[in-house]
């Protein structure tokens, strides 16, 4: 055993024939150890993604605090320039109306409805509405003939329902970009509506069936209770007779 113990010992003094005093010696140690310390202050702690400090947590606490107020405002901001849009049709603009055939352009005054669910027109001598529930489309007139690319028309429009188209040529290609595209975000919001309104008037239909089945079912069983307490009445009369 004494022979073991000497020979381990001159293995150890073999592979640190240095002794281990010095600062410099202890710190080689640790670095060549496998076993560090969490808090041994090496750089892989910054490259591994070490602890967060407080500043890095306050400012993911205030970026989540602060997301829901920042989702609210550009809600609002969009609701907003939504709103602008809208009011800019319901002033109007004064466009010519295309005829479905043969005929000369006439002038109207195109604008959408204080609500905003239709377009309306009116000038030389003729008149109309248009639900935006009912659009299908806002799209450009295009060139149609023999010698015809079949590209859009300059400032030429249309609205597209079900049983009604209607052509309109405003006074710039931006005043008919801008007239599209807030229609048909209008006819969109008009859609989702009556959708909306169409679900709750089937909802509502659907518990005032449920609430008049239920109070048959009510009925029904008063009405059983009852004639079963006649017909025992009636029995025990019969046996009394008899």
């Amino acid at each position: 055993m004494r022979q073991g113990k000497r020979w381990c010992c001159s293995m150890l003094a073999a592979m640190c024939p240095c002794p281990l005093g010095g600062e410099s010696d202890k710190k080689r140690l640790v670095e060549m150890s496998p076993f560090k310390t969490s808090g041994s202050g090496s750089d892989n702690d910054s490259n591994d993604g070490g602890p967060q400090t407080m500043t890095d947590r306050a400012k993911g606490w205030l970026s989540m605090a602060t997301a829901p107020l920042s989702a609210l405002k550009e809600q609002h901001e969009q609701a907003s320039a939504r709103a602008t849009r809208k009011d800019a049709l319901k002033a109007g603009a004064q466009m010519m109306m295309l005829p479905e055939g043969r005929g000369e352009p006439k002038p109207v005054r195109v604008s959408l409805s204080s609500d905003g669910s239709m377009v309306t027109w009116s000038g030389g001598g003729q008149s109309g509405v248009m639900a935006l529930s009912a659009v299908r489309a806002a799209k450009p007139v295009l060139q149609s003939g023999f010698f015809k690319s079949g590209g859009p028309v300059p400032c030429q429009w249309m609205l597209v329902a079900d049983d009604q188209t209607v052509r309109f040529e405003a006074g710039s290609e931006e005043e008919k970009e801008q007239w599209m595209s807030t229609i048909e975000e209008c006819s969109q919001e008009q859609s989702e509506a009556k959708t909306g309104r169409k679900l709750a008037a089937q909802a509502k239909r659907r518990m005032g069936l449920e609430e008049r089945r239920r109070e048959a079912e009510r009925r029904k069983a008063e009405v059983m209770k009852t004639t079963t307490g006649g017909m025992k009445h009636t029995a025990a009369a019969m046996m009394n007779r008899a």
